[in-house]
């Protein structure tokens, strides 16, 4: 009887797994994986970083990953304010050089973009490093997406 016990405990713990969410960087052209973060949870962060294009400075957006595993963009810094720079949503604030905009609160089931190995972008999660400019193929349409496994 206690074994039986012992199995179905195991078994609901395993169950509780399910909300285990993972971090997929991936070709928009084929799905050619490029890299994978395990193991996350709603709650987690990353943060993404570029110099931008026209600006040529630095640009950092934080994304929170949700319960049905889509990207919420909760802060974007950016050190001048230019021509397509959100100012709409959230509350923006002035901090050591750089306008901060916190409370964007905008959700997206994926991140796309064109990726390019001259502006620097790279992806940080848990302050570690999951991929710079050169782990991508350059001119290639890239996407991060969150699936629960």
């Amino acid at each position: 009887m206690r074994s039986w016990f012992i199995l179905i405990v195991l078994m609901l713990s395993a169950c509780g797994d399910s909300d285990q969410l993972t971090l997929i960087v991936q070709s928009q052209e084929d799905g050619t994986v490029y890299n994978t973060v395990n193991h996350l949870s709603a709650q987690d962060t990353f943060t993404i970083k570029w110099i931008h294009s026209v600006e040529k400075t630095p640009w950092r957006e934080t994304y929170q990953l949700t319960d049905e595993g889509e990207l919420l963009l909760i802060e974007t810094a950016f050190q001048s304010f230019g021509a397509g720079v959100p100012h709409q949503k959230g509350t923006m604030t002035v901090e050591d050089g750089e306008v901060i905009i916190r409370g964007i609160d905008e959700r997206l089931p994926v991140f796309r973009w064109i990726h390019s190995q001259n502006v620097d972008f790279e992806l940080e999660m848990n302050n570690e490093l999951v991929f710079d400019a050169e782990d991508l193929p350059h001119h290639e349409r890239m996407e991060i997406l969150v699936e629960k496994r």
